[in-house]
């Protein structure tokens, strides 16, 4: 009998999960109805705007619940901006999110090589209250010398997770219902293997409630805190490379003056040859040129002797 008891527990709570994951899909289905911006246009040509509910025939509580839904979007932007000073802008963005309630999530400044030498660069992403987004954007333009040109890119994006948020309070709501009965279910068991197989599923219930509140808590923040993320470079670096006009009397006094630095270079290097290298390049030649001669005359020498010594050879081989 207790065995059949804690069938009919469960087979209630399943029930009462299934019934609960419907109602949210019936709340979604009468919004949609009540909404004239979702109803075709052939039904809305039928219908004169100033009839309330009840001319039409219509009970007044339908669609109530959908109109007081109040809706949660995640807004989010980006901003690329350019400044006199990067670092500077970057600490007085941080303190205008701080002093508006926000925080920095991350910051970094580095510097860039550039043509025009090494620039400051910052990436910066705070979280600010959803209310005060604009506002903080505005001011931040305010920053730059010149809005108009200074701000290069700007982009605010909103997420709905109103209809998410819905389902996650039916379904917290259904957990906990059940969570409730198995507590009581647990109480009046006295097997102690009903007991070990409630808390075993009180113990699931109870981790998914958590997880659904986990969920439900980062929605609530991230719609609370919007995030704002920067880049921050400087103007310098924006500025277009300026290019001097042609002037042939530069072009001709730069030639000149590479001449002359050739003719002293030349110059120079005779005079080092001359006084440098001349008085070890005398006698060096000198005994160069002896020897050249000594090892020609034996090799003109040798050649004789070999020319003789055929001669000789040739005499005797006739005789």
């Amino acid at each position: 009998m207790k065995r059949h008891k804690k069938w009919i527990v469960f087979i209630f709570l399943g029930l009462s999960l299934v019934v609960g994951a419907c109602a949210p899909m019936r709340a979604a289905e009468d919004a949609w109805m009540e909404s004239p911006a979702m109803m075709p246009e052939y039904e809305m040509a039928f219908e004169e705007p100033s009839m309330s509910p009840e001319e039409r025939g219509m009970p007044s509580g339908v669609g109530e619940a959908a109109k007081t839904i109040e809706r949660m979007v995640i807004y989010n932007a980006d901003m690329s901006i350019a400044v006199e000073n990067p670092e500077e802008t970057m600490q007085t963005i941080i303190d205008m999110a701080e002093e508006a309630g926000g925080f920095v999530v991350s910051s970094n400044l580095f510097r860039t090589q550039t043509d025009r030498g090494s620039l400051p660069r910052a990436n910066l992403t705070v979280r600010v209250p959803a209310e005060r987004l604009n506002a903080i954007m505005a001011d931040i333009k305010e920053l730059t010398p010149n809005p108009r040109e200074d701000v290069l890119s700007e982009n605010v994006s909103g997420q709905d997770v109103t209809a998410e948020y819905t389902d996650l309070s039916s379904r917290l709501r259904n957990l906990e219902a059940a969570e409730q009965a198995l507590v009581q279910l647990m109480e009046q068991a006295q097997d102690p293997q009903d007991v070990l197989d409630v808390f075993s599923e009180l113990t699931y219930y109870r981790g998914e409630i958590e997880i659904v509140k986990g969920r439900m808590r980062y929605l609530e923040e991230s719609a609370a805190l919007s995030a704002l993320s920067l880049e921050i470079i400087a103007k310098r670096s924006l500025q277009p490379i300026e290019i001097v006009g042609w002037q042939p009397q530069g072009t001709a006094k730069n030639a000149i003056e590479a001449l002359i630095d050739a003719g002293q270079f030349l110059v120079d290097a005779v005079i080092w040859f001359g006084i440098f290298c001349l008085p070890f390049l005398i006698p060096l030649g000198v005994v160069v040129y002896f020897l050249v001669g000594y090892f020609r005359k034996r090799k003109a020498q040798k050649k004789a002797e070999k020319a003789e010594m055929k001669e000789i050879n040739g005499t005797q081989d006739k005789q």
